[in-house]
């Protein structure tokens, strides 16, 4: 039932009637029954003792939350602001009958906090704020509870300080301590500062200090997520660096680097960091040597690393915000393929006669690319998509360009893209293989007419791809050439098993196309950190399985001939083996390959790069760990790599 022409209820601390509704924003019903707030009796609890309220936010925090909120046991009233969880984090909250549990779907962090503060009524003056990853300690619990019990004390608010752990231990140094971050305050005191991340609040009144810390546990889900959650933090640092810089408050924020008010020259310095270039090699410089990081062992270097990689993130996703990449690399692909694909052309009649081509697409919400994938693929042949049960309208764009869909559960690249070739209703001679992301040049597609013509053909032919990326194609930093075999006789090629970066394994001769195909990077730099995040995740896999023998990956010396051959074989039997894997990669990329003469995308591309490497071997090395310790298992179906206990604290 809508309740959407209601009038909102603004509660406030003292409101406890049952049956308050607030509003949330949910896409089925913008109100929400909020659980009835118990009544405060004073007898409760001892003289000087009276507790105070608790403000926690979740996501998918199902291995934090029990353990956060046990150490929150001081507190009788707890309320955890969910973000509609997609796993047990609201299940097991509600078991604490301390706690009662609101949903909200996220906006911003700014708005999300002040509407908590708006909108839910706290049973006590003080509002302790905890984030799910966060535990708070017997010492800490006990200073909380005389600061917010001392009437004579004049502050609104409290400060305090956190110890944040990391690879099992405390990064003191490079870790930036002490950092100060308000915790305790009076709701009705506080608001949060418009911005998307890293909100500072505002206060109506003074700010006090407190003496103990609690333990910040950042890592404790892994870290795929704490990569991407800052993949998510990178995009909204960017967007506000574009602003803050195209404000053109430069010499402002200059003056208030001599501010005295708490957070304005911190606030200030964090502002001009975002005019700074290669500020991901400073902040790296400044963690690791100036604020001693090395001090802190190995812990402190890969610390120090991953901040300066996101640091890269904001970096790189500011130019392409202020430069239009998106717009420039359209135009690179529509000048390579002499315009795009219209119904018109695809319509065109086909040169008779021949053997009949396939083409298959494999997909998953792909609904921005897919209608132009299509109306190429069409100029070749009939096009088979085969989607993962997209949720953002593929299949339809992709029927209405003219192709048949078909529509299986993904398990693994190479199960599904063997799965469509068994049970696909191609029946065309040859089949050829293409992601939504590439399109068929002219040439390339006269040519596949040829070869499949041709009666001396091979079974399997390998194509060359180039990268339009940033607005130009890349055709240095080891980029060019790329073969992959995609063009082949029906039945008698398949992938080998292995779950990312898989190859076809082809029964009888294969030979080169000379023409390319274009692989199109249009995606935004988050799309393309949040793809290779996933594809690091099960590199890490493969890296795995061949340390404890169950690869089932096909040999080099099946998939390729020539050079490749022997390129595949560094890169899957000794390439994990190698120190320094970002640095050789992009030294590689960069200044061995000529990637420089490829420009500012020649840059970015081997940074990128280099940050991949480094997330598959801090992955590597995390999931080497949990191997040691029993908590990894091996699931037959998808090949991947599966944790067996949640890791918790």
């Amino acid at each position: 039932m809508s309740h959407a022409h209601q009038p909102p209820t603004m509660p406030t601390a003292a409101a406890g009637a049952p049956g308050v509704r607030v509003p949330c924003g949910t896409p089925s019903d913008p109100w929400m029954e909020m659980q009835p707030l118990s009544e405060y009796d004073p007898a409760s609890h001892a003289p000087g003792r009276r507790p105070v309220s608790v403000l926690v936010l979740t996501k998918n925090e199902e291995v934090n939350i029990e353990a956060c909120l046990s150490t929150l046991n001081f507190s009788d009233d707890i309320v955890v602001l969910d973000s509609f969880s997609t796993d047990r984090t609201c299940e097991l909250s509600k078991k604490f009958p301390n706690v009662r549990v609101v949903q909200r779907k996220f906006d911003t962090w700014s708005k999300h906090s002040n509407w908590a503060l708006e909108h839910i009524p706290f049973k006590h003056p003080w509002v302790y704020y905890s984030d799910a990853d966060e535990r708070v300690t017997p010492e800490l619990h006990e200073e909380v509870l005389r600061v917010a019990n001392d009437v004579a004390q004049p502050h609104v608010a409290f400060r305090l300080r956190y110890k944040n752990i990391f690879l099992g231990h405390w990064i003191r140094r490079g870790g930036l301590y002490p950092v100060w971050i308000i915790r305790l305050f009076m709701p009705d005191k506080i608001r949060y500062e418009d911005r998307e991340v890293n909100a500072h609040p505002v206060m109506k009144g003074t700010l006090g200090d407190l003496k103990e810390h609690f333990i910040h546990y950042s890592f404790n889900k892994g870290l795929v997520p704490w990569f991407a959650k800052h993949n998510s933090y990178s995009d909204m640092e960017s967007k506000e660096a574009v602003r803050v810089i195209e404000s053109g408050a430069f010499n402002t924020r200059c003056r208030q680097l001599l501010s005295r008010q708490p957070g304005v020259a911190r606030r200030a310095m964090k502002d001009l960091s975002f005019y700074l270039r290669l500020r991901f090699f400073a902040r790296f410089c400044y963690m690791y040597f100036f604020r001693s990081a090395f001090l802190d062992g190995v812990a402190g270097f890969h610390y120090a690393l991953m901040i300066s990689m996101y640091e890269y993130w904001i970096e790189i996703k500011i130019r392409e915000r202020r430069f239009s990449w998106r717009e420039r690399t359209e135009r690179a692909v529509a000048a390579m393929l002499g315009g795009v694909p219209s119904e018109a052309s695809v319509a065109a009649p086909r040169p008779a006669g021949g053997p009949k081509i396939d083409i298959m697409i494999p997909t998953f919400n792909e609904s921005a690319h897919i209608r132009e994938t299509v109306l190429n693929a069409r100029l070749v042949g009939n096009v088979f998509v085969l989607d993962s049960f997209s949720t953002d309208g593929t299949q339809q764009i992709a029927r209405d360009a003219g192709a048949t869909v078909v529509e299986h559960a993904f398990e693994n690249y190479s199960k599904q893209k063997n799965w469509g070739l068994d049970n696909l209703p191609m029946t065309g001679d040859w089949i050829f293989i293409i992601d939504a992301d590439e399109r068929i040049t002219p040439e390339l597609a006269n040519e596949l007419r040829e070869v499949a013509a041709r009666p001396d053909a091979a079974e399997g032919y390998f194509v060359n791809r180039v990268v339009i990326m940033m607005g130009r194609a890349i055709r240095h930093g080891g980029m060019l050439p790329s073969w992959n075999l995609r063009f082949f006789k029906r039945g008698k090629c398949r992938y080998e098993d292995r779950t990312v970066h898989e190859h076809m394994v082809c029964d009888g001769r294969t030979d080169y196309l000379s023409h390319l195909m274009l692989h199109i990077r249009r995606e935004t730099i988050s799309e393309y950190l949040a793809k290779h995040i996933k594809y690091a995740d099960m590199e890490s896999d493969e890296w795995i399985k061949m340390r404890v023998g169950r690869d089932q990956a096909a040999r080099a010396h099946r998939l390729f001939r020539d050079l490749p051959r022997y390129r595949l074989y560094l890169r899957r039997d000794y390439w994990p083996r190698v120190p320094l894997k970002p640095l050789v990669r992009f030294v590689y990329m960069y200044i061995f390959r000529l990637g420089f003469l490829d420009g500012s995308p020649g840059w970015h591309l081997a940074c990128l790069m280099a940050s991949y490497e480094y997330m598959i071997s801090l992955l590597y090395r995390e999931k080497q760990q949990r191997l040691k310790d029993g908590l990894l298992s091996f699931d037959p179906v998808s090949g991947r790599v599966v944790a067996t206990v949640p890791p918790s604290r």
